[in-house]
């Protein structure tokens, strides 16, 4: 029966389809429907879309429906049902087995690439074997290509040229630290981050070949002296008996006056002043003016 030309051609996507739609946006003067016809009908040299369609084929291929298979889906979860047993039998697997319980949050590998349209355990079943499949592809890759490479010749092996070594350049065990003082690389580079001793006495007024020139200097000039103390003999003290000593006890004047009798105190006196709590009306320096005479 032909289709009313009302209808779009399939195949198309439904208007509200909010997936990627290649070359989409450089489309005009055309329906949703009519456009994405265009764009997944169209050869792909024109335009640049995936060979498999977004909706998944239910009818099985040629080859299967010589074998007798009429339902796509069941033969394919038979085949990763048994793949699943042959992995638990060879690898001894006990997380990845089949069926996997409802509710389990662990990781499924693959499981991205079959969560559309299917129950828990279609999705988990088909994962493991995808991934099962992918790791035995991986491993007889290998294998081929270190067959092919045990074929081929062997070369020998080049000499290799030997290694450049600037004749100005210190030698490689020689650091600024044990170079003579006055040596001409005796300096670290612009944009040295790492620590410069005594850096900080000499960073101004100078360029940073020069200053550090000049720390590394006085570091070295001070370790000299250092371990010229160090060689020196330790003289040993003479070792005397403590005498005994009477302990000092410092007097306390006591007979200042805490209050001034002429004037009063400076504000925010934190100490205590007696009667002030009961004084009202006054300024802080008139109110402790008449203060009451401290008790002798």
């Amino acid at each position: 029966m032909k289709k009313n030309k009302l209808y779009t051609d399939d195949p198309h996507h439904i208007p509200g389809y909010v997936g990627y739609c290649p070359q989409y946006k450089y489309r005009f003067a055309n329906t949703f429907g009519a456009t994405t016809n265009n764009l997944l009908t169209e050869p792909d040299e024109s335009t640049a879309h995936s060979e498999q369609p977004i909706l998944r084929n239910i009818h099985p291929p040629e080859e299967l429906v010589q074998q007798g298979i009429s339902d796509l889906e069941a033969y394919e979860q038979s085949q990763a049902s048994q793949t699943i047993e042959r992995r638990q039998e060879s690898l001894g697997d006990q997380k990845l087995l089949d069926p996997v319980i409802p509710g389990y949050q662990g990781y499924i590998p693959k499981r991205d690439n079959h969560h559309f349209g299917r129950t828990n355990a279609k999705v988990c079943r088909a994962s493991i074997a995808h991934f099962h499949h992918e790791h035995d592809d991986r491993e007889g890759y290998i294998d081929s290509l270190m067959t092919d490479t045990m074929a081929q010749p062997r070369h020998r092996r080049r000499h290799t040229a030997p290694e450049f070594i600037s004749k100005d350049a210190p030698p490689p065990t020689m650091t600024m630290y044990r170079m003579p003082a006055g040596a001409e690389l005796r300096y670290f580079k612009a944009g040295y981050a790492g620590f410069v001793p005594r850096w900080r006495n000499h960073q101004y007024a100078n360029t940073y070949q020069l200053g550090t020139r000049i720390s590394i200097d006085e570091f070295q000039h001070e370790n000299g002296m250092r371990d010229t103390r160090r060689d020196m003999p330790v003289q040993p003290l003479s070792v005397r008996e403590p005498t005994p000593r009477t302990p000092v006890v410092p007097k306390v004047d006591y007979s200042a006056p805490v209050y001034a009798r002429d004037n009063g105190l400076v504000p925010h006196y934190t100490g205590h002043v007696q009667g002030q709590m009961f004084k009202f009306a006054q300024t802080y320096g008139n109110s402790t003016n008449t203060v009451l005479p401290p008790i002798d």
